[in-house]
């Protein structure tokens, strides 16, 4: 018996090309997306077989993080395409909670002749191979060709170890940075039903993270996402993705009085079964006592080892004012929002808690952090001048309290990059945050955009694939994903990332603007004005949905339109800080270079934060070698 490889896969009236990646339905080419026929091919290949979601994810996108509902969106469309819609599957079947079945019988084209020279006889389900081999669902093979492949496959290993060493000019994923010890971390639910007290339940699951993460042995992922809006199950589907994990760590808070008690629950990241739980109850003025009380007991379950300075680290900790620290608590909640309104009342609540207890280092770096934010390009709550010196102020005042708190490394690293342009500043405080806190997920997503402005996009990806590693749910650690891929040119694996975040997250403005930008660098205008109506739409027309609304209508060749938006944006300008930015970009969209280098001086003047990007920002185009635009960015990049 002689053995080909497999050309086709058939099935009922379809065929799949493997060479070509096309799907005919007798004859008739149906156009499918790359990655629904990468997707369809996988299935087909292992038919019969349930193929794990997680596994199919990697088979399909091997190099790019996606969430949960770019999958989920290809088996639609496959079904739809397939004609597979009726209660009973015809073609895809779903396992739930775990992956995917091909059920139809699959004929392979090509594949082997038989004994009897016939390679058109049916082969067997069973031994179909995937085009794209994916370790968890490969075929069975005899144990000494088992041994073989294993022989062979570590020296292909060490081959490419050896080729990646010598070659420093080639990227490399992420470097590993668990220890054996991984911990997933789920938001901790108050027992009250009083929804006025989720602030307290993921406060306190926020500090019990950074306990867990200051100790050097053991690496935490947190399921705890930005706007606290991520289901359980989208949590659990993460953590079986990331199959680093060995243990889960969930429970409850109960706030009663002056006590605090938390219950804890060590669960299996597969079964969800729980093997180990405590309580642990303390005065509320105690709270940061009783969140090391907790940390240690479970990195001592795990079996993780303390060291010293470790152990010393967590037992620092003096009482807490109660009105403090709740206001600490109420400013973070309001933070994680990332609302113009919620970051003006995060300030009011972190000047609270300094005005109850003055020396209260991080209540600072929260005030900070909301000014920084109130001064992006992003929210656009303040003119950058007025927000960022308030920033820098309070996190040099949380470091003066407090040197060797990570946070305030960070704060104080953001100002010196987005405001200051200081890079150089701003990595030697982005380094000495993570030497504190080699965990930080916010210190390696916010270093990230240290390095894209620098122009170094693949260290850029390289932080953020490690911050995504951290905090797999967080919108924003998502979203910079995206960035690093458009940055990167690489628009329709931007357009999946931007797409995947507005499915897990549809209010979201950023989100949809970002994806309205990829669109736009596709030359996809009604998709991008689109993304962009729905940014205003949830953003109650915020200047940069207006701005870009403007922008695409002009490369459109929609003249009345991006005049109108404009009117707008002048129209909003008289009532609330637009940053000259937002003009700069419509004059340039419409063609006047005179207005584009007028409003930006301006936006130089104001130190608008975005125009650190502008060496990688692909709208730029022909106007990087006009010498006044090299003059400008003279001015960025003394």
């Amino acid at each position: 018996m002689t053995l080909r490889a497999i050309e086709a896969y058939e099935f009922g009236p379809y065929r799949i090309d493997t060479g070509e990646r096309l799907l005919h339905r007798d004859g008739e080419l149906i156009p499918l997306p790359p990655k629904v026929v990468g997707t369809l091919l996988v299935l087909v290949g292992n038919a019969g077989r349930m193929v794990d979601k997680g596994d199919l994810m990697k088979a399909v996108w091997p190099d790019t993080f996606v969430e949960e509902g770019a999958l989920t969106r290809n088996i639609s469309l496959l079904r739809k395409t397939l004609g597979d819609t009726g209660e009973e599957a015809a073609y895809i079947e779903t396992i739930p909670r775990r992956g995917y079945r091909f059920v139809a019988p699959v004929r392979t084209v090509g594949a082997a002749e038989t004994a009897s020279g016939d390679p058109s006889a049916p082969a067997e389900p069973r031994l179909s191979a995937p085009p794209t081999p994916a370790p968890r669902f490969a075929p069975r093979f005899t144990a000494k060709w088992m041994m073989l492949a294993g022989i062979l496959l570590l020296a292909a290993l060490w081959a490419i170890a050896s080729f990646r060493a010598g070659n420093g000019g080639v990227w490399q994923a992420a470097p590993a940075m668990a220890p054996a010890n991984t911990l997933a971390v789920l938001p901790f639910r108050s027992v009250e039903k009083d929804a006025s007290q989720d602030y307290f339940a993921e406060g306190m699951t926020e500090a019990l993270i950074t306990r867990l993460a200051n100790l050097r042995n053991l690496r935490v992922v947190s399921l705890a996402a930005d706007g606290g809006g991520q289901k359980d199950e989208a949590a659990w589907a993460a953590i079986l993705r990331n199959q680093s994990v060995k243990r889960v760590l969930t429970g409850t808070i109960f706030r009663s009085g002056g006590r605090v008690r938390i219950n804890a629950q060590l669960k299996d990241p597969g079964t969800r079964v729980v093997y180990w739980a405590n309580s642990y109850e303390r005065d509320f003025q105690d709270a940061l006592a009783l969140e090391s009380d907790v940390a240690e007991a479970i990195a001592t379950e795990i079996q993780v080892s303390i060291g010293a300075k470790d152990r010393e680290r967590l037992r620092q900790h003096r009482p807490a004012e109660p009105q403090a620290l709740d206001a600490y608590l109420k400013g973070r909640y309001l933070w994680n929002r990332r609302t113009e309104d919620s970051l003006r009342r995060a300030v009011q609540y972190f000047q609270q808690a300094i005005a109850a207890d003055p020396t209260h280092a991080l209540a600072y770096t929260g005030l900070a952090d909301s000014y920084s934010l109130l001064g992006s390009i992003e929210i656009a709550g303040m003119p950058p001048r007025q927000a960022m010196p308030l920033a820098k102020a309070a996190a040099q005042k949380a470091l003066e309290l407090d040197p060797d708190l990570a946070e305030g490394h960070i704060s104080l690293a953001y100002v010196k990059l987005s405001y200051d342009w200081d890079l150089p500043g701003a990595e030697r405080e982005f380094t000495r945050a993570l030497e504190l806190n080699p965990s930080s997920a916010t210190a390696k997503h916010w270093f990230s955009h240290y390095f894209m402005a620098s122009g170094n996009l693949a260290k850029a990806s390289e932080l953020m694939k490690e911050a995504f590693q951290l905090e797999p749910l967080s919108p924003s650690i998502n979203i910079g994903i995206g960035w690093c891929l458009y940055y990167s040119r690489q628009y329709d694996q931007a357009v999946e990332q931007f797409r995947s975040v507005t499915e897990s997250d549809p209010s979201l403005p950023l989100a949809h603007q970002t994806l309205g930008m990829a669109y736009q660098q596709k030359g996809q205008f009604d998709q991008a004005i689109e993304e962009y109506k729905r940014a205003a739409a949830f953003s109650n027309n915020s200047p940069a949905s207006v701005a870009a609304l403007a922008s695409v209508y002009a490369a459109a060749g929609k003249g009345a339109e991006s005049r109108r938006e404009l009117a707008l944006l002048e129209e909003l300008a008289r009532t609330r800080y637009v940053p000259a930015f937002h003009f700069a970009t419509v004059h340039y969209a419409m063609g006047d270079l005179a207005k584009t280098f007028e409003w930006g001086w301006k936006a130089i003047g104001e130190r608008c934060d975005y125009l650190l990007y502008l060496r990688v920002e692909p709208r730029v185009g022909k106007l990087a070698g006009n010498p006044e635009f090299i003059r400008a960015m003279a001015a960025l990049h003394p």
